[in-house]
């Protein structure tokens, strides 16, 4: 039996300002080749954030562009690991290395977390957390996407894989990693 669709929760059109400016870690299709985009509020320690990492590699090979919009409340290291990855040189390549290197067992992002947050880092996010709870969300990963019909929605948790086709507004990709295979 297929998992059902979530429902959406649209969002104020004048809202998109908002999370399309947030500090975040741009990853998958660019330039001309960008066919679909979506926002995702994501801790490194959150598992369920790595599980749709995990999910949208194929999506990004076919032109999604994921805009990972990172926060630290998780666990003690979370802000520390945020602050990195908004840090990084290439911060594509420190996301990609922070998935590959999860540790599923311990619920723990790969990454070496800064020891000290910088301040200018400390403002962007807690700006951040500050518009996750203003639009009212509660839980990571929060996928902001847009709708078929043009509306902005916005959906917690990991989705039910395929739903996926539907909210990115592309081709269904096959995904056969094993850890994800519960989420079909």
């Amino acid at each position: 039996m297929a998992a059902e669709q979530p429902a959406p929760h649209y969002l104020p059109a004048s809202t998109a300002a908002t999370f399309e400016n947030a500090p975040a870690i741009v990853e998958g299709a660019l330039g001309k080749n960008v066919k679909s985009t979506i926002y995702v509020f994501m801790d490194p320690n959150c598992i369920f954030c790595h599980y749709a990492w995990k999910a949208f590699q194929p999506y990004e090979a076919v032109g999604l562009q994921v805009h990972w919009i990172p926060m630290g409340f998780l666990k003690p290291d979370s802000p520390g690991k945020a602050a990195a990855l908004l840090q990084a040189q290439d911060g594509p390549a420190l996301m990609r290395e922070l998935e590959m290197k999860f540790s599923e067992k311990d619920e723990s992002g790969g990454i070496k977390p800064l020891e000290k947050v910088p301040s200018a880092t400390q403002t962007k996010l807690s700006g951040n957390a500050k518009m996750f709870r203003d639009f009212g969300f509660d839980g990571t990963p929060t996928i902001i996407y847009m709708t078929s019909g043009g509306r902005w929605a916005d959906v917690s948790g990991l989705p039910p894989l395929n739903s996926l086709p539907t909210m990115l507004n592309l081709p269904e990709q096959p995904i056969t990693d094993p850890s994800l295979q519960r989420f079909h």
